[in-house]
């Protein structure tokens, strides 16, 4: 992929021309002010979104309301934010992308649907479209080319269009007809306030995927009636209302890529205007996208947090240079159910802009030792590498990579293997990190390198406990498993519900496997410290293998029966199998940390042996943020 992409060609959008046709998908950020005003960390942000070189910047969720709800989205609801706003369609004009910004009604998209759409009077209704066409307004004086009406995923025009939840019996409801015009009087009110001095986007769901809701066909023929109001329509599918359903709008890692583009082909053949599509693209299946004319713009946001430099290094035919992202919805998981501000799992700079300065060669070299070889060793060693520090690591497999090759080890985590891929690549390609492979680290060999900054990556040790057959090929440890180092039954019990036990699970089912998860937390609470989306989709998926779940119990013992449990009334029964495999956690491993503390004075622990929870964000973070302090 390069510049004659067809990505890269330009794109007419009502009176604007887009540079490309990748646009940055709106995603609220959770970093401007309480008030919904801007503050430095969050021009930052968009400033690193600009760099990317997308065509198309889209602010998300920013709210028409006129009173601010205390929720950190952007305010586009008062006159005296438009200076905000202005400041906002000026960084991202640096880098020569269109500004758009994606309107929503916080208040009212909170509601029951059909407390909206039925329980609405009409003055209500006048309001809440004066309160979009206003909106409008204040973008367009800030100066932006585009604005992006969500009318998809169960907000406010979806609640009148929905046939399920809109049971007005007046001009608003009822026949279809009806239903489609509250969206053509917000267009039409619109209209009458920008004219055509900017662009609209208007994101629907083609289907909510619930019986009883809203399908393709209707959904088209609604597109229909508003493609002379609009510029470009954006495909999506879902709601958000229904926890279901998150994984079908945030796919993760175990969903196919792509999954709205068979509906937005649909889309592209019946209307006339241009048509965009977003969920789980990459570059790549975006090119395929357009080259095949299936639409004429891809949508993305979570690549570009992983790696800001995506679009303009497929742009200079570098692609193989990105960071890949790993479809672990850590960004998405914070935002939107955490309610904290945007991270990224693989990029530990994306929202923490002003915390840490560029990344410049520094004019005091250090000689950097790192033990251990994992992911947060291996972010350590890039940062330190571009400051100018030169690096050796001690890894004593034969590879690198760490806990990260188990996590990667099933079929369904490709997105994780590649980011292993090219973690490990852009390490071992540069040629100021020394990699020592098969060699176990020692304090003599440490200090014979004569090292100034020492990091402790050692990672952390699995919790095993002793039962009758353990060190037999009844009793296994997850990890072996998913490395395929131990043979494994037709008949399986997991010990574990966490995602590792889970994705093993997973894993064996669908190799035909009948596999049993037991826990001792009630079934409802599995994942709930997790990253709650992509934990939705994996029961999901686990379901329709086959896979269930015995909960409320602890592991016994192993005979040769099988696993004996017991439940908290000390109850106990044999659950007959081949093979028990223990995912029970880890624990850091403190040990080999107190052997390298006090090597030299300039010691960073990073990874799985300084946190808590061995989650690849706080792997690469710990090793960020230590290499930043060299």
């Amino acid at each position: 992929m390069d510049k004659n992409s067809n990505i890269f060609k330009p794109i007419h959008i009502g009176k604007v021309i887009s540079k490309n046709r990748i646009e940055v998908a709106p995603a609220g950020a959770f970093l401007c002010s309480r008030d919904g005003g801007n503050n430095s960390e969050f021009l930052a942000y968009l400033k690193s979104l600009a760099k990317s070189g997308a065509g198309i910047v889209t602010l998300g969720v920013s709210s028409v309301d006129e009173q601010s709800s205390g929720v950190p989205v952007t305010n586009v609801g008062n006159s005296l934010y438009i200076s905000d706003l202005a400041d906002i369609a000026e960084v991202i004009h640096r880098y020569g992308a269109l500004a758009s910004i994606e309107l929503i009604s916080g208040q009212y998209m909170l509601m029951p649907p059909e407390v909206v759409a039925t329980g609405s009077s009409k003055k209500l209704i006048k309001h809440i479209i004066e309160l979009f066409a206003n909106a409008a307004e204040r973008c367009m004086i800030a100066g932006f080319d585009m604005i992006m009406i969500h009318g998809g995923h169960g907000n406010v025009p979806a609640m009148f269009f929905s046939k399920k939840h809109n049971h007005r019996t007046d001009e608003y409801g009822g026949s279809f007809e009806n239903r489609c015009r509250f969206g053509q009087e917000l267009l039409e009110a619109i209209r009458v306030k920008v004219g055509n001095r900017i662009a609209i986007e208007y994101r629907i769901s083609a289907e909510e995927l619930l019986e009883g809701n809203s399908e393709i066909e209707e959904t088209l023929e609604y597109a229909k009636k508003i493609q002379d109001k609009i510029d470009i329509i954006h495909v999506s599918r879902g709601l958000l209302q229904e926890e279901a359903l998150l994984p079908y709008i945030f796919q993760p890692t175990y969903f196919p890529r792509a999954m709205n583009l068979e509906a937005a082909k649909r889309f592209k053949k019946e209307l006339n205007i241009p048509v965009s599509v977003v969920g789980s693209f990459d570059l790549e299946t975006a090119e395929k996208a357009v080259s095949s004319g299936d639409v004429d713009v891809v949508a993305m946001i979570r690549n570009i947090l992983a790696d800001t430099n995506c679009v303009s290094n497929a742009y200079k035919g570098k692609s193989d240079q990105t960071r890949p992202c790993v479809r672990c919805n850590t960004c998405i998981n914070r935002t939107h159910t955490q309610f904290i501000r945007l991270r990224c799992a693989v990029n530990p700079l994306i929202g923490r802009e002003t915390q840490f300065p560029e990344i410049v060669e520094t004019r005091h070299s250090k000689k950097v030792v790192i033990i251990g070889g994992g992911p947060s060793s291996l972010e350590a060693a890039r940062v330190a590498s571009k400051k100018g520090h030169t690096v050796v690591i001690y890894e004593k497999d034969s590879e690198l990579g760490g806990a990260l090759k188990m996590a990667a080890a099933a079929s369904f985590k490709k997105d994780l293997k590649r980011y292993l891929d090219w973690s490990i690549r852009s390490v071992i390609s540069d040629p100021k990190i020394d990699v020592k492979l098969n060699t176990l680290a020692t304090p003599e060999n440490i200090l014979g390198q004569n090292p100034d900054v020492v990091l402790i990556g050692v990672g952390a040790k699995p919790i095993i406990p002793k039962f009758t057959l353990s060190g037999t090929d009844k009793v296994v440890w997850v990890g072996d498993v998913e490395l395929k180092k131990v043979p494994v039954g037709e008949d399986v019990v997991i010990v574990g519900a966490g995602f590792t036990g889970l994705e093993a699970a997973l894993s064996l089912a669908e190799e035909g496997k009948k596999v049993k998860v037991i826990d001792m937390i009630p079934e409802e609470k599995i994942g709930a410290d997790g990253i709650k989306i992509s934990m939705i989709g994996l029961k999901e998926l686990l379901k329709k293998a086959g896979v269930t779940f015995i909960c409320e119990v602890k592991l016994s013992d192993v005979t040769m029966e099988g696993a004996v449990i017991e439940d908290k009334n000390g109850n106990k029964e044999t659950i007959p199998c081949d093979t028990v495999i223990l995912s029970l956690g880890v624990r850091a491993d403190k040990e080999q940390v107190e052997l390298f503390r006090d090597l030299v004075e300039e010691t960073y622990v990073i990874g799985d042996c300084n946190t808590k929870g061995g989650t690849l964000w706080n792997a690469t973070r710990t090793g960020f943020d230590a290499a930043m302090e060299l």
